[in-house]
Formats: C-alpha cells, sequence, structure tokens
C-alpha cells in the first residue's frame, strides 16, 4: 500500500511538472492526490470501490479547498491532478475492449462502473463545494 501511495504522489508530480504547473504547487498536488489515493486504498477492501471514491473524493475536495485558500490559487489547480489516481481509465479501456471483441454484457458492467465512479467523483467535489459556499455565506462580513 505504501509503494502505491508513493507511486501516486509520483505519478501526479511528474503529470503536474509535464502540465507546467506553477513550481510552488507541484509537491501539495502531489500529496493531496496520494492522501486521497491513501484513503481509497485504506477504505476499498471494505467499501467497495464506489463508496471508497466518493470518500477519498471528499478528502480531495477538502485539502483542495484548503490550500487553494492558504495558497491564493484557484481550487482546480489542486482539483485535477489529484483526481488522476482515481480516474476510472481501466474500466472505461475494458469497456471499450470487451464491446470491441462482441462482448456487450461484460461492457456494460465496466461501462456501468465507470459513470459510477465518476458519478461519485463529481459528487465529492459537489458536496464539498457546497459546505464551502454555505460556509462562505453565512461567515460575518466584515465591514
Amino acid at each position: 500500500m505504501i509503494a502505491q501511495v508513493i507511486s501516486a504522489f509520483a505519478a501526479i508530480v511528474a503529470s503536474s511538472i509535464f502540465l507546467e504547473s506553477p513550481k510552488r504547487l507541484i509537491l501539495i498536488t502531489g500529496s493531496i492526490g496520494a492522501i486521497g489515493w491513501g484513503v481509497y486504498l485504506l477504505l476499498v477492501n471494505s467499501f467497495g470501490p464506489f463508496v471508497s471514491t466518493f470518500f477519498a473524493g471528499l478528502v480531495i475536495s477538502l485539502l483542495s479547498h484548503i490550500f487553494s485558500r492558504v495558497c491564493k490559487t484557484p481550487s482546480t489547480m489542486f482539483f485535477i491532478p489529484g483526481f488522476y489516481p482515481l480516474v476510472p481509465g481501466y474500466r472505461l479501456y475494458m469497456g471499450v475492449y470487451n464491446f470491441i471483441l462482441g462482448d456487450r454484457l461484460l461492457a456494460s458492467v465496466y461501462f456501468t462502473d465507470t459513470f459510477k465512479i465518476s458519478g461519485m467523483i463529481a459528487m465529492a467535489i459537489f458536496t464539498i463545494d457546497t459546505i464551502f459556499n454555505i460556509y462562505n455565506y453565512c461567515k460575518p462580513k466584515d465591514h
């Protein structure tokens, strides 16, 4: 598990360098993604991939919002690389592969899983965004 978390960190850092993220944010984005992947790995055997993706997405979204305020940068600078390990690319590939082979039943299982995981990621982002919007709306205004 530790090797996977370190690998997720390295992959996110490498992709952030490749995509020319600001240098001061690269280690933070790698850490956010690695923490999210670690949460996913801790929960996946107990709760399955869908619930685990949701909780890992909550952690990634929360950390992204916190660091966006600390670093005074848009939260998408942390969201996008942070979610790389959770993106269901393998399931999408297997869905297309089985569809091409003619196994439409197995392809539909993979496609359904892909949509469920993508929905969990979107719902996690939406949940944390909503919490931060409510907080910003309710906090006392400085005059």
